[in-house]
């Protein structure tokens, strides 16, 4: 079976067929996720090696307030670059 892309995505998923290897399931991180292992990160160097300001993200893990898409990607892209995932 061919890998799911943009181009049959939504045909395969109409037929039943498995579409997860479309999406990032290996390393899973939204707000609540962010708050259960902040105690054990360093979240100001986290947020600068995702190019996100660090103010903002501490607002955010204090508001709990969700996290963006882009926001998602970065932090995501920030804790591959040094091997480390987390899943829900």
């Amino acid at each position: 079976m061919s890998k799911t892309n943009k181009q049959n995505l939504e045909k395969r998923f109409d037929e039943d067929d498995n579409v997860l290897d479309h999406f990032e399931t290996d390393t899973v991180i939204n707000i609540k996720r962010l708050i259960k292992i902040a105690p054990i990160l360093n979240i100001s160097a986290l947020a600068r090696e995702a190019d996100i300001n660090v103010q903002t993200l501490q607002a955010k893990i204090k508001r709990q307030t969700p996290l963006s898409g882009d926001e998602t990607k970065r932090l995501v892209n920030a804790l591959k670059k040094f091997h480390l995932s987390t899943a829900a």
